[in-house]
């Protein structure tokens, strides 16, 4: 199998391994929604460091592809996503698909621990809110020490 999907406590790492060609993409995608899991997850790892386009993935299956995933988002609202990736074609791909109007906050890193960095800096609304109410009632007391 070109993917191996690991659940974290609080999202999923999904590692891609050489050419991926739309049905195995499209089938990852299917794996991880459909775990129970993936209702509330806040981050999706995408890694692409050892995998690369197959020569059938196109623009009109990622345009597909993200309007799959806005049709998903209220199962899981406050998720961002990071992609991993220094591939030349795979970078130009995450560059257009970030370029779609996702549902959720993208960006591409060139290493894991960087994509790591930035979903622990970026919390989402529903995490603050969250965060806030086991604290205080009191806003000023909820920011923490």
């Amino acid at each position: 199998m070109p993917y191996r999907i690991r659940w974290e406590g609080h999202g999923v790492y999904r590692r891609f391994v050489g050419p991926i060609s739309a049905a195995e993409f499209q089938q990852a995608y299917a794996e991880m929604v459909s775990d129970v899991r993936y209702e509330g997850i806040r981050y999706v790892i995408s890694d692409f460091l050892e995998a690369q386009p197959g020569p059938d993935i196109s623009k009109r299956d990622l345009a597909a592809f993200a309007k799959l995933e806005r049709l998903r988002y209220f199962d899981s609202p406050d998720t961002v996503h990071a992609t991993v990736a220094t591939n030349e074609n795979t970078l130009a791909y995450a560059r257009y698909y970030g370029s779609l109007r996702l549902a959720h906050p993208e960006a591409t890193f060139s290493t894991v621990a960087e994509a790591r960095r930035w979903i622990a800096s970026n919390p989402r609304p529903t995490w603050r809110a969250t965060k806030w109410h086991a604290k205080s009632a009191d806003p000023a007391q909820a920011a923490g020490p």
